[in-house]
C-alpha cells in the first residue's frame, strides 16, 4: 500500500506559489506604462486570449497582450485596410480598431470582438479616450514584434488552450520568448465529508509547482515538483505537427517524455526486510514516461485527444513491477473564447497490478481495488492565463502518478476538487 509521505504542513508552500503567481499576473501591467492599465485590462481580457491576440500565431500578427499591445497598434497601418491606421493618435473616429469595434461599414471582415458579445459603451469609451490622449506623433519605438503571417489557430476557439488538460498532455506548446508557470493543487478528502469538512478542502492538498520553458516554438522543456514523496519531474514536449489550416496536417501531434525522482528522505527499500530506507540516489527512486498526444478539431468548438502513454519503474514502493500502460482520452467544448468544459479518462490496459496510486487502493474483500483515473472540469481563459477548475477520482500530480488512478470511485459519488493555474510570461518581465 502507498505510503503518503507529505506530512508537513501545505499551507506554506501554497502561501509561496500563491504569492508568486499574483507577482506573474501583475507583471505585465507594470512592464508596460504607454498604455493606462484600464486599457491594457479590456485587451486582455477581450483580446489575448489563448489561440487569440497573443503571440507570434495571432490573426495577422496582431499580439494584444501588454507587452506588445502598443508597438503593434499606434501608427499602424491596417493589414487589410491600409488607408487606415489600426490607431490614429488623438483621433479615435478614423482608427481602424474603433472601427472594427463599432462594426463600422468600412471594416473588412467581422467586427471586433470575433463571436463575442461586444463591448460596452463604457469600454469604448475607455479606448477611444486613450486613443484621444495620444499626441498626434506619438509611435512605437520599434517596428511590431510580430511579422509573420496570419495563421489560425487550430479550431478557432475550440483547441485546447493549456498545455495540460487536467491531467493528460496537450499537444500545444508555448512560444519561444518566455515561460510558463503552473500551478497544480489535489485536495486529499473528498467532496462527500460534506459541509462541516467544507466538501473536503479542510483535508488539505498535494500542490506542484512547475517552470516551462519553450527552447523552439515546438520544443519544451518543464521542471516541477509534487509535494507527493517530494517529486521532481523533469519533462520534454517536442511539437511533431500542428493543425492550423487547410495546408497544414489535419491533427496536432506532440511526444512527450521525461524522467521523475522521489526525493522523500523516509522511502522503505523494497528490497530491505529490515526495514531501511532507500538512498535519495537510488535507482528505485527514478521512473520514466514516453506519451503520445494526439488531437484533433471539429468545427469551431470540439476538441478531442488521444495519448498513449508508458511508464516505467512507477512504483517506488516495489521492484521489478511491470510498465504501466495506459490509453489516455480527453475532450472538450467551447462555450465561448473564454469558457469551456472538459473530461479526461485514463484507462490502464496493463500493468495495473505495480500502479502506485496516490492515496492507497482500496481493500475490499482481501483484494486491492482503484479506479482509473477520471477528471471533470471547466476551463477559464482570461488574458494569457488558463483556469482549469475540476473534479477527479485521482490525486496525482505528476505523470506516474496520475497515470496509477485513482483511490476514489466516481460511480458511488466520490471525488475530489482540484484545479490548475497557468500564466504564460514574456522575457523581459
Amino acid at each position: 500500500m502507498l505510503l503518503l509521505l507529505t506530512r508537513g504542513r501545505p499551507w506554506p508552500t501554497i502561501g509561496l506559489s500563491t504569492i508568486f503567481l499574483l507577482l506573474l499576473t501583475t507583471a505585465p501591467l507594470f512592464s508596460q506604462s504607454t498604455i493606462p492599465p484600464d486599457v491594457l485590462s479590456i485587451f486582455e481580457e477581450s483580446c489575448a486570449y489563448s489561440g487569440c491576440h497573443m503571440g507570434r500565431r495571432a490573426p495577422r500578427g496582431l499580439d494584444l497582450t501588454a507587452e506588445h499591445a502598443f508597438e503593434n497598434l499606434v501608427g499602424i497601418e491596417s493589414s487589410t485596410r491600409p488607408q487606415f491606421l489600426l490607431v490614429k493618435p488623438g483621433d479615435p473616429a478614423n482608427s481602424y480598431l474603433m472601427k472594427k469595434l463599432l462594426a463600422d461599414a468600412d471594416i473588412s471582415g467581422d467586427p471586433m470582438p470575433k463571436d463575442e458579445p461586444p463591448l460596452s459603451p463604457e469600454q469604448i469609451q475607455i479606448i477611444a479616450d486613450w486613443i484621444r490622449s495620444l499626441p498626434p506623433d506619438a509611435s512605437a519605438e520599434e517596428p511590431p514584434a510580430s511579422a509573420t503571417p496570419p495563421s489560425s489557430s487550430a479550431g478557432g476557439i475550440g483547441g485546447f488552450a493549456g498545455i495540460t488538460v487536467a491531467n493528460l498532455p496537450t499537444a500545444q506548446t508555448p512560444e519561444r520568448g518566455g515561460f510558463v508557470y503552473r500551478v497544480s493543487h489535489r485536495y486529499r478528502s473528498p467532496v462527500s465529508d460534506g459541509f462541516d469538512r467544507f466538501f473536503g478542502l479542510d483535508g488539505g492538498a498535494d500542490v506542484m509547482t512547475q517552470f516551462g520553458l519553450p527552447l523552439t516554438d515546438a520544443l519544451y522543456f518543464t521542471l516541477g515538483r509534487s509535494a507527493i514523496n517530494a517529486t521532481f519531474e523533469l519533462t520534454g514536449k517536442w511539437q511533431i505537427w500542428r493543425e492550423a489550416d487547410a495546408a497544414s496536417p489535419p491533427i496536432s501531434a506532440a511526444l512527450v517524455s521525461g524522467i521523475a525522482w522521489a526525493t522523500f528522505k523516509q522511502i522503505p527499500d523494497p528490497e530491505d526486510p529490515t526495514g531501511g530506507f532507500l538512498p535519495r540516489t537510488a535507482g528505485e527512486r527514478f521512473s520514466g514516461f514516453v506519451q503520445l498526444a494526439v488531437s484533433k478539431t471539429l468545427g469551431q468548438r470540439l476538441a478531442f485527444l488521444i495519448v498513449p502513454g508508458m511508464v516505467l519503474n512507477g512504483n517506488v514502493n516495489i521492484s521489478g513491477e511491470k510498465p504501466l500502460i495506459t490509453m489516455g482520452l480527453a475532450g472538450r467544448w467551447a462555450l465561448n473564447r473564454k469558457y469551456g468544459l472538459f473530461f479526461e479518462f485514463i484507462p490502464i490496459l496493463s500493468g495495473a497490478e505495480g500502479a502506485d496510486v496516490v492515496g492507497g487502493p482500496r481493500i475490499e474483500n482481501g483484494q486491492r481495488r482503484f479506479n482509473d483515473t477520471v477528471s471533470l472540469g471547466v476551463e477559464i481563459r482570461a488574458g494569457g492565463h488558463v483556469f482549469h477548475v475540476f473534479i477527479t477520482n485521482s490525486g496525482g500530480n505528476t505523470t506516474n502518478q496520475y497515470l496509477s488512478g485513482g483511490n476514489f470511485d466516481f460511480t458511488r459519488g466520490e471525488f475530489r476538487l482540484a484545479f490548475n493555474i497557468y500564466r504564460y510570461l514574456r522575457f523581459p518581465f
